[in-house]
């Protein structure tokens, strides 16, 4: 028997109509996200509220990309309406879809490493490239790129820590948040546990990184609280949808209430916004009004 005729037959599945397009969404499921909270919306979304201000990583809503598809609903654009800048780790298909983004507010600032520009030209939001190091200020705080250990090209898979794939750090006046984005175990945990102080890391938990290597990583940023993602969302054709995280008893056996585990559509509230008195929030204040 040819074994490449399955791996065949579930391309062929997933370029169907039937599977193109995005999926249905669920208002109920997934209605506007708490205010000062970050909410999961499956796989590597997130919806971070800062004082209003909203910050989504990785959305992507199809109904299937490759040989994999989406079992759950998604998010309605009205859940969305308050978000202002989208952060992208790179340009693999299940972390960057253009169709996703063309539904978000057209206001949005779309943030991404220079290989994911090219499948962005479409969009209706501005894109802005960013590089380590480079950040941008919103009011409240700023995101800084940080570098991943991943491949960043659509259809690449060489691993390389050299910014075409990126991590993110969401400074705001009560918490910093890690969003490392997908990478392998890599030195540079330490340097985003030495330059930002992360309080929450926010991990996508997959072939790259999991188990002990993810506790190794989690330890290395210095967070007080680790929020797993890559789940919940995405299955193979044949094969239902991730329900934990990969390795999650595992993890939670080592980390216990330092794991924070979120469901699709469930919140982790933060603290809000406190008010800006020194001289960097003013700062941040000014780049802001900038940026816009």
């Amino acid at each position: 028997m040819n074994r490449g005729l399955p791996l065949a037959l579930l391309l062929l599945a997933a370029s169907s109509p039937v599977w193109a397009g995005l999926a249905p969404s669920d208002a109920a499921r997934f209605p506007v996200p708490r205010r000062d909270a970050l909410t999961f919306w499956g796989h590597a979304c997130c919806y971070l509220d800062v004082d209003g201000y909203g910050i989504v990583t990785d959305p992507v809503f199809q109904k299937a990309f490759t040989i994999e598809r989406r079992h759950i609903p998604t998010p309605p654009p009205a859940s969305y309406r308050s978000a202002r800048l989208v952060l992208l780790s790179h340009a693999h298909p299940d972390h960057l879809d253009a169709t996703t983004l063309s539904t978000f507010p057209a206001d949005c600032v779309i943030l991404c490493p220079e290989p994911s520009k090219k499948y962005l030209g479409k969009v209706p939001q501005q894109v802005r490239t960013m590089r380590p190091g480079d950040s941008y200020a919103f009011p409240g705080g700023r995101v800084i790129a940080v570098v991943a250990d991943h491949a960043g090209g659509r259809r690449s898979k060489a691993d390389r820590a050299d910014g075409r794939a990126l991590g993110y750090v969401i400074e705001t006046a009560s918490r910093t948040l890690y969003y490392a984005g997908d990478t392998r175990f890599f030195d540079g945990f330490e340097a985003v546990a030495r330059d930002y102080h992360p309080d929450i890391a926010l991990f996508n938990l997959n072939s790259h990184m999991h188990s002990l290597d993810a506790v190794r990583a989690f330890r290395a940023t210095g967070a007080t609280t680790l929020v797993p993602l890559h789940f919940g969302a995405y299955g193979y054709f044949v094969f239902p949808e991730r329900k934990r995280p990969r390795d999650y008893e595992e993890m939670q056996e080592i980390l216990g209430p330092q794991l924070a585990l979120l469901l699709p559509g469930e919140s982790l509230p933060l603290p809000a916004r406190l008010e800006s008195t020194g001289r960097e929030s003013s700062e941040n204040q000014r780049l802001a009004q900038e940026n816009r």
